[in-house]
């Protein structure tokens, strides 16, 4: 068992060195990773084909709300959601909201901002972060260039928010699909744990950017007009497609709230939307599935084999085991170790692997935990998961910085990085306070007041620059 556990690891390490340096396709990569676990697992440890069907679909569990066979359901529920996405992208449904929305503001900077903030967020939280990202900003971009201001500090903050986004729904992020699905997490229960909190957090970290950047918010009301004039409808090709595509995504959302898991799960409501969606669209369906991310399906499925070999071998017991360790007999330990550790593993490897990697890890640690903080260990998993992309300037980050550059409005990186750190670490924060509050109410009244503490350090350090670029201007 030592001996597979070893290859198992060795094997995972090595497929997300590959993906990380771009030396291999991820998918290949995470295919080329599963075949080697599944050798191992058959001539080593003489473990027949039906393991490697269970790592694929997820093994039967009556118990479960959706019967078992999580990886499956969570596959479904990605390609439901990916059509439906894809198909409303191109109808402009995402593009006419946003700048229908940002001409209300007559191009108030005050106003802008928190548009252009609410939008990444709400958008976030239905599409991916790469479709946002690929949405908002050039349409920040434009924008900026009609009123003549710096995009910037916009461009900064939306960047930042788009993984905010990614918790206000089970449905908003690979990872949280990947949870939930495991956890047996509801729509509605999701959203009352982690969206709600989201929300939260999206407020103070408004008010956060809004004191930071205020200054650098120009309001520039020659052009305004042409803001007004610009005619939105230009990103729509169909309007009837773009109020069909509004009622199937509304639809499929209020199904998720109101149908219990156990009479309909919501993959099979996502992919009925989908296929109404593309039937009543009369696009080419050859031309949507063309589109549609399937190496992306494949990574995924080479992740969930690479995982359920790591769990075969005994190696996330070792993890898990280690980290309950750490968290000894306190519930509010055992999930802050959670909370940071997926954070800071996020902001370095892919979310996806080091998600489906911990969720047997946190079931280890839930075990030593009594049934009513259970479910804040799988919490802290999305929390972590989501936001930790913003620790460091890689990922979907990339993305942002290069359609700024191929805009012509680059950002600064050092300025992007620092500021991504910097507002990372106080949403988990925020989010640790909010738990140590629940669990140990001395804990959270000494981080409230050390999160309070640092605001007020960094607004006032932020003040004097300002005063300093202020006086050495003039």
């Amino acid at each position: 068992m030592l001996e597979s556990a070893l290859i198992v690891l060795g094997t995972f390490v090595t497929v997300i060195l590959l993906i990380l340096t771009n030396k291999m396709n991820r998918a290949i990569a995470a295919i080329s990773g599963s075949i080697v676990c599944y050798f191992t697992l058959t001539f080593i440890e003489k473990q027949d084909f039906l393991i490697f069907v269970d790592f694929l679909i997820g093994k039967s569990n009556p118990g479960h709300p959706d019967g078992g066979f999580v990886n499956l359901h969570s596959i479904i529920l990605i390609l439901g959601m990916m059509f439906i996405v894809q198909i409303c992208h191109e109808a402009g449904v995402f593009q006419f909201i946003a700048f229908r929305l940002v001409q209300f503001t007559k191009g108030k900077p005050t106003y802008l901002l928190f548009i252009l903030c609410t939008l990444t967020v709400l958008i976030s939280a239905v599409l991916n972060n790469i479709l946002t990202v690929i949405i908002l900003i050039p349409l920040t971009i434009m924008v900026s260039k009609i009123l003549n201001i710096d995009s910037q500090p916009y461009i900064l903050m939306e960047a930042i928010l788009v993984n905010l986004g990614g918790t206000f729904f089970s449905i908003s992020s690979v990872p949280n699909i990947l949870v939930t699905n495991s956890a047996g997490i509801s729509f509605g229960e999701f959203f009352i744990n982690v969206g709600l909190l989201s929300i939260v957090t999206f407020t103070i970290t408004l008010g956060f950017f809004f004191v930071l950047y205020r200054k650098k918010l120009i309001y520039n009301e020659e052009n305004t007009w042409i803001l007004q004039e610009y005619n939105a409808w230009n990103f729509v090709q169909n309007r009837s497609l773009l109020y069909k595509c509004l009622i199937t995504l509304l639809g499929v959302i209020i199904c998720f709230v109101v149908i219990p898991t156990e009479t309909l799960p919501p993959d099979i409501i996502a992919l009925t939307g989908a296929f109404i969606l593309v039937i009543s669209s009369k696009l080419a369906p050859r031309e949507i599935i063309k589109k549609i991310d399937f190496e992306f399906l494949l990574y995924l499925l080479g992740i969930f084999v690479i995982a359920g070999a790591l769990e075969t071998t005994g190696v996330i017991k070792y993890i898990g085991d280690g980290l309950a360790f750490l968290g000894g007999d306190d519930p509010f330990a055992a999930i802050m170790i959670i909370l940071w550790v997926s954070a800071f593993l996020s902001a370095s490897i892919d979310n996806i692997p080091i998600t489906q990697v911990l969720i047997p890890v946190v079931g280890v640690i839930a075990g030593g935990l009594n049934t009513a903080m259970r479910p804040f260990a799988y919490y802290s998993l999305i929390f972590g998961a989501n936001w930790g992309d913003n620790l460091t300037p890689m990922g979907d980050n990339i993305l942002v910085v290069t359609l700024a550059e191929q805009n012509k409005r680059p950002i600064n990186i050092k300025a992007f990085t620092k500021l991504g750190f910097v507002t990372t670490v106080f949403q988990l924060v925020i989010i640790s306070t909010f738990y140590a509050f629940i669990m140990n109410i001395v804990i959270g009244i000494i981080l409230s007041s050390v999160l309070v503490i640092v605001i007020i350090f960094l607004l006032s350090r932020q003040k004097k620059r300002n005063k300093l670029k202020e006086k050495n201007t003039k």
